[in-house]
């Protein structure tokens, strides 16, 4: 394979990343994050696919002889490398919004966690105040 090959595939693959992100944006339940583990599994599977490629790019470039590295190799794939970069910043952005998602729901849990123990430590409260009040008599007068 030569190398252009491998950078067009990589940038394939690397648009599957983009997508399995914008998809998993587009249809969270931003109250429940349903799908973020299968969302987490793609992503690591695309992942590996991408470090793959890079290992292979590596090989193959390592191995071009200079009579091979002409000037529309070069030209072609800097255009490959260009188009990586945009993909990248496409990612980078989908991320922060999902990780924007996480955190305020990450923040939603945290609070609705604290109220819950605020609750608790109420009624046990009022329940052992209650009781030692009106317990005691109650069984002393029956």
């Amino acid at each position: 394979m030569d190398v252009l090959t491998l950078l067009r595939s990589k940038n394939r693959c690397l648009g599957r990343f983009l997508e399995i992100s914008v998809d998993f944006l587009n249809t969270v339940d931003q109250e429940k994050l349903d799908g973020l583990t299968e969302f987490q599994n793609q992503r690591e599977a695309t992942l590996k696919a991408i470090g793959l490629y890079d290992r292979k790019i590596s090989e193959v470039v390592t191995l071009l002889s200079p009579d091979q590295k002409s000037p529309e190799l070069v030209e072609s794939v800097k255009q490959e490398l260009n188009k990586k970069e945009r993909i990248i910043h496409e990612i980078l952005d989908t991320d922060l919004k999902i990780i924007s998602i996480i955190e305020d729901t990450k923040n939603k849990i945290l609070q609705e966690i604290s109220s819950t123990r605020k609750h608790k430590d109420m009624i046990g409260k009022f329940k052992s105040t209650w009781v030692s009040e009106a317990g005691d008599e109650l069984d002393s007068k029956l």
